[in-house]
């Protein structure tokens, strides 16, 4: 299960600095506490971490996401594949379920099925329309890809639900930047940065 830098780096960057503009609910937060829960009862158990690590991925804890990713496959290297299988599974039987297709579409994406995680972040969004996060990893994946134009596009849609996400800024420059607009680039940047500095 391995993260291609570019995906790590973002990770890291859309936790970094950016805690405030999307709100953690009490019913989020107390979601979070029953998985940490989970790993400490079961801390040799790969599923409990990488359930952990996509609570973390939609509440804005993307640091702690990504560094518990990482402790899935030192518990169980050979998890991914069986992740896949138990969230394709999950999603069959609940298919309303836009945190099921969330943990599908992460599955999906360390198994090496990009396209097939950007259908399911989709998805999350058609359950979810205002699930800020999966369209920064739809953009992120995009980026992957080279397809610069629709990592902007999907950047856009994010900005038009809340245009305070500082990363959605940072994201859209950097979209910017690698079509050689310089100054859209910076000037996205620039309020990525200002967003930062207010906390958001």
């Amino acid at each position: 299960m391995r993260l291609t830098y570019a995906f790590g780096a973002i990770l890291l960057i859309l936790y970094t600095g950016f805690a405030f503009a999307w709100t953690l609910s009490p019913e989020l937060a107390k979601e979070i506490a029953a998985k940490q829960k989970a790993v400490e009862l079961n801390p040799k158990d790969p599923h409990a971490y990488f359930d952990l690590a996509i609570t973390y991925a939609y509440s804005n804890r993307v640091e702690e996401g990504w560094a518990t990713l990482r402790k899935v496959v030192e518990v169980d290297p050979k998890y991914p594949p069986v992740g896949l299988r138990t969230y394709q599974e999950k999603v069959i039987k609940n298919i309303n379920d836009w945190k099921l297709r969330f943990r599908l579409a992460f599955a999906l994406y360390f198994n090496g099925f990009k396209d097939e995680a950007i259908k399911e972040f989709e998805n999350v969004i058609k359950l979810d329309p205002g699930n800020v996060w999966a369209y920064g990893y739809i953009a992120t994946i995009y980026g992957e890809q080279g397809k610069i134009d629709e990592g902007i596009e999907c950047t856009k849609k994010a900005l038009a639900i809340d245009s305070n996400v500082a990363v959605m800024h940072f994201l859209l420059g950097q979209g910017y930047y690698k079509k050689g607009l310089s100054w859209q680039g910076f000037l996205e940047t620039l309020e990525a940065l200002r967003l930062r500095a207010l906390g958001y």
